[in-house]
């Protein structure tokens, strides 16, 4: 079994990287597959993180836990139709829950309206910057860690929030799971629980919690992987 920790589009691979050391110190097998892209990639933009997955692990043939944090779990559906190696869960780190079919809204209404406010020429500031800036040394109060996950972070094009993702026939059929780390996906994390997912919460864990505390959640996806 191997993890493929699925980053945020709106952050970088670090912040997974903890996550993906510990799961390796225990044993397992971890991949983070980097979705920084260039702000011109074509649309559709999401094709493009599709495929960076599946050029990840295109050469594994032992099943994959797909696990997505925020925007990357958006993500999980596609990406777990377009890869070769079975996929034999799905779990969603403070995500939003994607639609059972047809397509989900890459950003809800009201957060494409704050976006609008943001852009400049069509593009958007990193998304450090979006909240003020206490915000980032809030969820990452460690400077060297919070300066190198901000250097990750790309500009991304409005664009990519007005795109909807498609949700491919039958993928819940694959075992989903739902982990819980900040107030803002509450909401999401009830969906999931009316969906019979296996749900759990980090009590006091906040939305870059993977990053600031991954020992954490390396217990809790060990735990949702196999139960």
């Amino acid at each position: 079994m191997v993890f493929v920790l699925v980053h945020s589009p709106l952050v970088g691979p670090g912040t997974w990287s903890p996550v993906a050391r510990e799961l390796e110190r225990r044993g397992r097998q971890a991949i983070v597959p980097s979705l920084v892209e260039p702000a011109v990639a074509p649309p559709p933009r999401w094709r493009h993180h599709v495929e960076a997955v599946r050029d990840a692990v295109q050469t594994l043939s032992d099943p994959l836990v797909l696990v997505g944090h925020s925007g990357g779990g958006l993500l999980l559906p596609v990406i777990a139709d377009a890869v070769a190696p079975p996929v034999s869960g799905l779990i969603f780190v403070d995500s939003g829950v994607p639609a059972s079919t047809g397509e989900t809204p890459t950003a809800p209404p009201a957060l494409l309206d704050h976006l609008r406010t943001l852009a400049v020429d069509g593009m958007l500031p990193p998304w450090s910057t979006w909240w003020g800036e206490d915000a980032m040394r809030d969820l990452v109060p460690e400077e060297a860690l919070r300066t190198a996950l901000v250097r990750e972070m790309p500009s991304l094009p409005l664009a990519y929030f007005e795109q909807r993702l498609p949700s491919p026939a039958g993928w819940e059929r694959r075992p989903c799971a739902y982990l819980l780390l900040s107030d803002a996906y509450r909401e999401a994390s009830a969906e999931a629980m009316e969906r019979g997912w296996r749900v759990e919460e980090i009590t006091g864990a906040q939305h870059l919690h993977l990053a600031v505390a991954p020992e954490a959640v390396t217990d809790a996806l060990i735990r949702l992987a196999v139960a």
